[in-house]
């Protein structure tokens, strides 16, 4: 690992580590919950949390495959290809609700609860969370892959 990267890396974890730090002492200590994100100063953990993550993934993800081209291995494996194509999932999840629930219609006072609380926990505590990860990581991947597929087709010419 080059130095910059562990530069990086020390940088994004400790922003990572430091704003969870910080949600879990507003949260347990002061008794604020989620809902209360009216402020900067309570919101700016969250986007340093998740920029610290993605961060970090933004540097494994090039010294894992520079590390894989090195000891003269594809440099993407089959298992990433499919981790790609498994990151559409949510996606597709939220795409089916959302078609079977226009084809089911009718739309009377269950429904609207049943949909609600579908939705409710679906969207909410599932997919929400996920999309950003998932958009980063397809992102990553056309990212590398061009640069590797570049690479490769400069190196046989």
């Amino acid at each position: 690992m080059k130095k910059y990267e562990k530069i990086l890396i020390a940088v994004f974890g400790s922003c990572t580590i430091l704003s969870l730090a910080f949600l879990l002492i507003s949260f347990f200590m002061l008794g604020k919950g989620i809902g209360y994100l009216d402020y900067l100063e309570e919101v700016l953990p969250y986007y340093l949390m998740f920029g610290g993550v993605f961060g970090v993934i933004g540097v494994l993800v090039p010294w894992r495959l520079r590390k894989r081209r090195e000891a003269g291995k594809a440099p993407i494996s089959k298992l990433y290809k499919v981790s790609f194509w498994l990151s559409f999932l949510p996606l597709a999840v939220l795409l089916i609700v959302g078609i079977a629930g226009a084809v089911g219609g009718g739309f009377d006072w269950s429904v609207l609860w049943g949909t609600v609380v579908l939705y409710g926990i679906l969207l909410g505590c599932i997919l929400i969370p996920i999309f950003p990860f998932m958009l980063f990581w397809q992102v990553l991947y056309g990212i590398m892959a061009g640069k590797y597929k570049k690479a490769t087709d400069t190196q046989r010419s």
